[in-house]
C-alpha cells in the first residue's frame, strides 16, 4: 500500500509540474500585454541595454546571418529529431516506459519553449509597451493641421529629396545606387541612429548592432519581407537581393531600431525615416525624404481636392524624372518576384506572400498591435508635426 501511495504521489507531482510549466509558458507569452507602461519604459531604458548586449556581442563576431543558418538547418534537424523521437516512443510502447518517456519529452519541451518565451519578452516583447516614438518626439498633440501645413511639409520633403538625388551617381540605366558596401552602410546606419537619438533625446540604446545580409535573399523576397529582427540573437537581418536605394536605408535603420529597443513597427519606421533625413550622406537623405514625400503627397492632394485649393505640382517637374527612374527599377524587380510567386502558387497551390503576411499579422496582434500589419503605416500627420515642431520651429526660433 505504501508503494502504491508513493507512486500515486509522484504521478500527481508530475502532473502538477506539467500544469505549472504550461501556465508559466502562457504567462510568459502574454505578460507584455499587461505590463504597465511605466515599468516598460524603465526596463527599456535602464535594463534592456544590458540584457541585449551579450546577445548582440555574440552575434557581432559573425559576418554571416546566424538567423539564416538556424532557419536553414532547423527544419531538417526537427524532422530528423521527430523521427528519432517517434522510433524511441514506439520501442518504449512495445517494451515498457513509454509513459515516462513521453512525460520527460513533454517536460523538456515545455522548459525549452518557456526559456525561449522569456528571452523573447526580454529582448523584444516588453518593448511593445514602451512610450511611443511619437510621444518621445512630442508629436502627440491634437492640434488641427491645415492644408498650408501639409504643403509646407511637402515642400520640405520634396526639396530634400531632389537635393539629395542630385548628389548621387547613376548606372547606365540612369538608376541611383548606394554609395558604399553593405558593411559600411550597416556601420553608418548604427552611428546615424545614435546621433539622431542623442539630438532628439530618443531613448535608443547606444549598443553597437551589426546588421547582417541574408544569402537566400532572393527567395526571402517571395514573402515581401526586406528586413527582420531576431529577438533570440539580437540580430538585424537585411534582404540584399535588390538593394533599392529608396528603401534600403530605411530598412536597415528600421531593423536596427528594433535591436536598439523599439518593437512597434510604426515607431521604427518613424525613427528610421527621420534619422535618414538628418544624415550627412546623400543616399540616406534621399531615402528618408522620398519616404516622407510619398507618405504625405496623396493626403495633401486629397485635402486640396476636398477644399478646392491648388495642389503644388511637384510630381510633374523635370527633377522628378530621376526619382521615377529609381522607382521603375524597383517595380521591375518586384514584378519579377510576383511572377515567380505566382508560378509557385500555380504549381503548389501556396501563396507565399499572403501566407507570410497572415503570419506576421497574427504575430503583431498577439503582441498587442491591434492593427496588425497596418502598424507599418505611419500617420501622415506625424511628419507634418515633426516639420512644424523641429524644422520650421527651429528656423523661426
Amino acid at each position: 500500500m505504501k508503494i502504491k501511495s508513493k507512486k500515486k504521489k509522484w504521478i500527481v507531482l508530475k502532473v502538477i509540474l506539467i500544469v505549472v510549466l504550461t501556465a508559466l509558458f502562457v504567462c510568459a507569452c502574454e505578460i507584455n500585454n499587461y505590463l504597465p507602461r511605466s515599468f516598460a519604459d524603465y526596463y527599456c531604458t535602464k535594463i534592456f541595454p544590458y540584457v541585449s548586449l551579450p546577445f548582440q556581442c555574440f552575434s557581432m563576431f559573425f559576418q554571416y546571418s546566424l538567423t539564416e543558418g538556424i532557419v536553414v538547418c532547423i527544419f531538417p534537424l526537427l524532422a530528423i529529431g521527430f523521427i528519432c523521437w517517434l522510433v524511441i516512443l514506439i520501442k518504449k510502447l512495445l517494451s515498457k516506459g513509454a509513459l515516462r518517456f513521453f512525460y520527460k519529452s513533454l517536460r523538456n519541451f515545455l522548459i525549452c519553449v518557456l526559456i525561449l518565451a522569456v528571452i523573447f519578452q526580454a529582448m523584444h516583447g516588453i518593448n511593445y509597451r514602451r512610450t511611443s516614438a511619437i510621444a518621445e518626439l512630442k508629436l502627440d498633440t491634437e492640434e488641427d493641421l491645415t492644408f498650408e501645413d501639409y504643403c509646407a511639409c511637402l515642400r520640405w520633403a520634396y526639396a530634400g529629396m531632389i537635393e539629395a538625388r542630385s548628389h548621387l551617381g547613376e548606372d547606365y540605366n540612369g538608376v541611383a545606387h548606394m554609395d558604399n558596401s553593405f558593411e559600411n552602410n550597416a556601420v553608418y546606419a548604427c552611428s546615424l541612429l545614435d546621433k539622431f537619438s542623442e539630438k532628439y533625446d530618443i531613448p535608443l540604446t547606444r549598443n553597437y548592432v551589426r546588421a547582417k545580409p541574408v544569402s537566400l535573399s532572393h527567395y526571402w523576397s517571395y514573402t515581401y519581407i526586406v528586413g527582420m529582427y531576431d529577438p533570440f540573437l539580437g540580430e538585424a537581418n537585411i534582404n540584399t537581393d535588390y538593394i533599392d536605394i529608396n528603401e534600403f536605408p530605411i530598412t536597415i535603420c528600421h531593423e536596427l531600431c528594433h535591436a536598439k529597443g523599439y518593437a512597434s513597427e510604426t515607431d521604427c519606421n518613424i525613427l528610421a525615416s527621420l534619422a535618414c533625413c538628418s544624415s550627412t550622406r546623400a543616399d540616406f537623405r534621399y531615402a528618408g525624404y522620398f519616404w516622407i514625400f510619398w507618405n504625405i503627397y496623396y493626403v495633401t492632394a486629397e485635402i486640396a481636392e476636398e477644399t478646392g485649393q491648388i495642389m503644388p505640382e511637384y510630381v510633374y517637374t523635370t527633377e522628378m524624372e530621376a526619382v521615377y527612374r529609381d522607382e521603375r527599377a524597383s517595380r521591375l524587380y518586384w514584378n519579377q518576384i510576383d511572377e515567380e510567386v505566382e508560378a509557385l502558387k500555380e504549381k503548389f497551390n501556396i501563396d507565399i506572400t499572403e501566407t507570410s503576411s497572415n503570419v506576421n499579422d497574427a504575430f503583431l496582434k498577439s503582441n498587442g498591435e491591434e492593427s496588425g500589419v497596418a502598424t507599418y503605416e505611419v500617420p501622415d500627420s506625424v511628419y507634418v508635426r515633426f516639420y512644424l515642431t523641429h524644422i520650421a520651429g527651429a528656423e523661426d526660433a
